[in-house]
C-alpha cells in the first residue's frame, strides 16, 4: 500500500489562500502590488497582530519594510518568520538579499545556502540570483555565472538570470578571466 504523499509546496497556492481568508494580507498585497509600501507595512502589521504566528505575514511584512527602506526591520522581520518555520525558505533568501542590501555581505551566504535547501520554498531561483550576486560582490565570475545559469535553467522566463549570466560570460571573455 502506497502511503499518500504530500501535495508539493506552493506559496502561490498559500498566498492566495491567505488572501481569501484574512482582509488585512489581501489589502497588504494589493498595496504592494501598486507600489505604496507605507500603506502595505500598515496593513500586513495589522495581519500580524491579528495571527503573529504566521510566517507568510512576517514575509511579506519584511519585503514591505524593506520596499520602504527599512532594511534592519525587513532583516528583524525575516528573522521572525524563520524563527516560526526553519524550513520557510522565502525567508531565508529573502533575510540573504537583505544582508547584501545592508552591506552585511559575508553574513548573507548562509541565509541562500538555507533557502535552498528548506522544505517550504519554491523559488530556488531567486535564491541562485541572490547566489550569483553574492560570487559577483567576491569576484568570483564563474561561480556567480553558474549560479546565474542555474536560475534561468529553473526558470527560463527569469530574464534577469539570462541578463546576468550573459554579462558576465561578456566581462569573462573581454577581460580574460576563467576564474
Amino acid at each position: 500500500m502506497k502511503t499518500p504523499q504530500a501535495a508539493p509546496f506552493s506559496l502561490d497556492d498559500l498566498i492566495q489562500d491567505e488572501a481569501e481568508r484574512n482582509d488585512d494580507f489581501a489589502e497588504g498585497l494589493d498595496w504592494q502590488q501598486t507600489g505604496h509600501f507605507p500603506e502595505a507595512v500598515k496593513s500586513f502589521r495589522k495581519a500580524l497582530d491579528a495571527e503573529p504566528d504566521s510566517p507568510l505575514f512576517w514575509t511579506f511584512y519584511a519585503w514591505a519594510l524593506a520596499e520602504s527602506g527599512d532594511v534592519h526591520g525587513a532583516i528583524a522581520a525575516c528573522r521572525k518568520a524563520i524563527g516560526l518555520d526553519p524550513e520557510w525558505g522565502i525567508a531565508w533568501n529573502d533575510l540573504g538579499e537583505y544582508l547584501m542590501e545592508s552591506g552585511r555581505i559575508e553574513e548573507a551566504l548562509f541565509p541562500i545556502r538555507k533557502a535552498l535547501r528548506s522544505k517550504h520554498f519554491d523559488r530556488q531561483h531567486l535564491a541562485y540570483m541572490n547566489l550569483a550576486r553574492y560570487y559577483l560582490h567576491h569576484g568570483q565570475l564563474r561561480r556567480a555565472r553558474q549560479a546565474a545559469e542555474e536560475a534561468h535553467r529553473l526558470l527560463p522566463i527569469f530574464h534577469p538570470a539570462k541578463e546576468l549570466a550573459e554579462w558576465i560570460r561578456e566581462r569573462q571573455e573581454a577581460w580574460g578571466i576563467d576564474d
